[in-house]
């Protein structure tokens, strides 16, 4: 599952019933707008929620035409904030490519990710239960939730390990938790099944957030994110906590240096806030926030696949514990 080309070809012809009606559902007769459309498409990634989805309905029961519709939704939603982020954040790369907003306009890919949006609500709104799309409208609400008391906290600096945690729920979690909950109950599961794909949506969601953020002090790793972004926007993540809670006499100066950025969100940085990043991720480093982020992190992961015990066995539940496996490794 770590290659997850080798999950599309497990899922066949599922996949491309899902690939059919993202496309399907995100044509335009305006042909700007499909344009950029076919350009996103051209370039998407590696469709891990769809994926996770599709496997999450088909271990907990058998697939129906909804779980196309959900696992389209899913892609479709989170490609949505990604256009909303890029644009946040002055990026312009995504994927290894020009981001929308650096390849046609700011206000393109804003305008382009409320339709994806939009689009993703219409397909669940004409295909699913109403207790479907209500799943999804409250994971759009915790998003938007988290990303503002993000930026809250970005302003004081006073981020405690319980608001991180509510953060990346919002931001990243609650997606997974929406779609794959979602596709359990299209396929038919009963209560202990659902519960048990939750609990396994939730750990996965966050231990991917707290990977990701790992990367953000270890560049070593490759995986394409900029070094020191997240403290470029001034965010407080869990290897900085981790850090502070093994040297709490050094929590008050590093914050006086982060409180020295003040170039937010414009893609760059100047000369001191590369040593203000410098610094701080030294302190980290050498500190044991890595070390305590990658634990819990590891332990996310274990919860993830201990919460699939109580599914039948089945190759859809050994994909979903593989990916857990992977994404609980800091090396991989």
């Amino acid at each position: 599952m770590a290659n997850t080309e080798s999950a599309k070809e497990f899922l066949g012809s599922d996949f491309e019933k899902y690939r059919q009606t993202l496309n399907l559902a995100i044509r335009s007769d305006e042909s700007y707008l499909d344009a950029i459309n076919q350009y996103v498409v051209g370039r998407r990634g590696k469709e891990i929620r769809p994926v996770l989805s599709l496997l999450a309905g088909m271990a907990s029961g058998n697939l129906s035409s909804e779980n196309y519709h959900i696992a389209a939704a899913t892609e479709m939603l989170h490609t949505a904030t990604l256009m909303h982020d890029d644009v946040a954040d002055a990026a312009n790369m995504r994927r290894g490519a020009l981001s929308v907003s650096a390849m046609f306009s700011a206000g393109a890919a804003v305008l382009t990710g409320d339709f994806w949006l939009a689009r993703s609500l219409d397909v669940l709104i004409r295909n699913c239960s109403h207790e479907i799309l209500s799943n999804f409208t409250m994971a759009i609400q915790k998003m938007s939730e988290a990303e503002l008391l993000q930026l809250d906290k970005a302003d004081s600096l006073d981020t405690t390990e319980e608001d991180y945690f509510k953060i990346i729920y919002g931001k990243t979690a609650a997606i997974f938790c929406a779609s794959l909950k979602s596709a359990a109950l299209a396929a038919g599961a009963d209560q202990e099944r659902t519960d048990a794909i939750v609990r396994y949506a939730k750990n996965i969601g966050l231990a991917f957030q707290v990977r990701d953020d790992i990367i953000d002090y270890t560049p070593s790793l490759k995986a394409g994110k900029l070094p020191g972004a997240d403290l470029k926007e001034r965010k407080i993540t869990l290897p900085l906590l981790g850090a502070f809670a093994n040297c709490p006499r050094q929590e008050s100066r590093i914050k006086s240096r982060i409180r020295e950025i003040v170039n937010v969100f414009n893609g760059k940085f100047t000369k001191e806030e590369e040593d203000i990043v410098a610094e701080v991720s030294a302190f980290v480093m050498e500190n044991g926030g890595i070390e305590y982020s990658t634990r819990k992190m590891e332990e996310l992961s274990s919860d993830a696949v201990r919460s699939l015990s109580v599914l039948p066995d089945s190759e859809a539940k050994n994909l979903l514990a593989d990916f857990a496996v992977f994404v609980g490794r800091r090396d991989a």
